[in-house]
């Protein structure tokens, strides 16, 4: 079987590629390792996602516009999200409804985790270790298969840079924890995350909870527990999820002929992790310029020119945001500190909603500027 595209990876990048080339009426392969897989995700999507890619209601099981910041010696700040919300929805049947939209605009999708990609005279030989899936042949090909992309490494892309592992358990609503039933709750303290946050997302019938580390730095294990311990949960959960996810762009992420989109191309935010708006809006546009390269010759690095032009302001951002106040306890009591300012967590939800930096007004930006002058001095 010949295909023009071979998509590799099933979720939330993979799925909306798919789904646009089908759409466009090319014929597509989507390979998903495991069909059944969830990803270990707080699961929060904003509402400029859920409002371009018609999320229907169902999927979304709550939408929460009120959110609490936790500093290292306990301190919480109460944030109101004015013009909107974040909706909290379960990997498992979100993954499974892209996948199923792509199905129905006519991509071919199937279970099998790739073995091998071999270059033909106009294309790709690709195996897998499905013995009811053979070798297929593809004009080209994107990557989406996480941050450990093997699609990457067959294809010569550079390699991520940095990764960190996240951990999350899921915990059924007990007395105990009823209180986090309402609100988005985040940790900003060493013991949870030397170097990231911890996270507590309700669901409709459980919490995610769940932190994260750079690689090989920390025990993640021994992170989680202790997080688990500080929140006064004593039930055990009832599902447990670990992967590693990346925290910067791999140095180029498109080719000639293959381009790789949401976590295999390092698509996650620094500081705050967040990955299912940036890959899905990679794998709409990685398939939008796969489309016009297909059709008109069009350069298909136009796709990661277009990413950055986009979106390098906020990972650029946040970047700094996370070398500046994430290194001790002490500078992340001042990040928490900062955030009770009104006209910061105003900036930071309107911009968090629709993805776009929102300048502010001059004597805003200069009050903001101060304060962080003064909390970097007082947390150093």
């Amino acid at each position: 079987m010949r295909y023009d595209t071979a998509v590799i990876g099933g979720g939330p990048s993979g799925a909306v590629a798919a789904a646009e080339l089908a759409r466009a009426g090319l014929s597509v392969i989507l390979l998903e390792r495991n069909l059944e897989n969830i990803k270990p995700c707080g699961g929060a999507i904003p509402l400029g996602l859920i409002e371009e890619f018609s999320i229907p209601d169902e999927l979304v099981e709550k939408k929460l516009s009120r959110m609490r910041a936790r500093s290292p010696k306990g301190r919480t700040i109460e944030m109101v999200m004015p013009n909107g919300f974040v909706g909290m929805v379960r990997r498992e049947k979100f993954d499974h409804w892209l996948r199923s939209e792509a199905e129905k605009a006519g991509a071919e999708v199937r279970e099998g985790l790739m073995s091998s990609i071999m270059p033909t005279d106009d294309g790709y030989l690709i195996t897998t270790l499905n013995d009811k899936i053979p070798p297929f042949e593809a004009r080209h090909i994107i990557g989406a298969d996480g941050a450990n992309s093997k699609t990457a490494e067959e294809l010569s892309f550079p390699q991520n840079e940095l990764k960190v592992i996240a951990m999350q358990q899921r915990f059924h609503y007990t007395p105990s924890i009823e209180r986090f039933r309402t609100m988005v709750e985040i940790w900003f303290d060493g013991e949870v995350s030397p170097d990231f946050y911890g996270w507590i997302f309700p669901k409709a019938d459980h919490l995610a909870i769940g932190t994260g580390t750079e690689d090989n730095r920390h025990s993640i294990k021994g992170l989680q527990k202790r997080f688990v311990e500080k929140i006064g949960i004593t039930d055990a959960p009832f599902l447990e999820e670990a992967a590693k996810i990346p925290m910067k762009p791999r140095k180029s992420f498109s080719s000639a002929k293959n381009i790789l989109v949401g976590d295999a191309a390092g698509l996650v935010t620094p500081a705050n992790g967040e990955g299912i708006f940036f890959a899905m809006r990679s794998g709409k546009l990685g398939a939008q310029a796969m489309i016009r390269h297909i059709r008109e010759g069009a350069p298909l690095q136009e796709y990661e020119k277009e990413f950055r032009r986009l979106y390098a302001p906020i990972f650029f951002g946040l970047e700094v945001l996370q070398s500046v106040y994430y290194k001790t306890d002490r500078l992340r009591e001042s990040f928490v500190a900062i955030c009770a300012d009104r006209d910061v967590q105003n900036i930071t939800f309107d911009s968090y909603l629709y993805k776009k930096m929102v300048p502010a007004k001059w004597g805003v930006q200069m009050k903001i500027f101060s304060k962080n002058i003064y909390h970097l001095i007082k947390g150093g």
